[in-house]
């Protein structure tokens, strides 16, 4: 599940935007279609989630239930 750009009402104010993302487990088999019930999960049924953020700098924000990984661009 993704929100491709959290916060683009605030664009025209120069506020930081971003991508905020969760990762679930498939219910349904490999090579059937997928179903509402593959994205309607409860949240602690989340394999992955976080986010990334656009603004003066780049930075990915992630956890997989053990502890919270975030990385800076640096284009240098």
């Amino acid at each position: 599940m993704i929100d491709p750009l959290d916060g683009s009402s605030k664009i025209d104010v120069n506020v930081s935007v971003g991508t905020i993302f969760s990762i679930y487990r498939r219910m349904t088999p490999l090579g059937t279609p997928v179903i509402a019930a593959d994205f309607l999960q409860a949240g602690d049924q989340q394999v992955e989630s976080g986010y990334v953020i656009y603004g003066t700098s780049t930075m990915l924000v992630y956890t997989t239930g053990n502890g919270v990984n975030g990385f800076t661009l640096n284009p240098a």
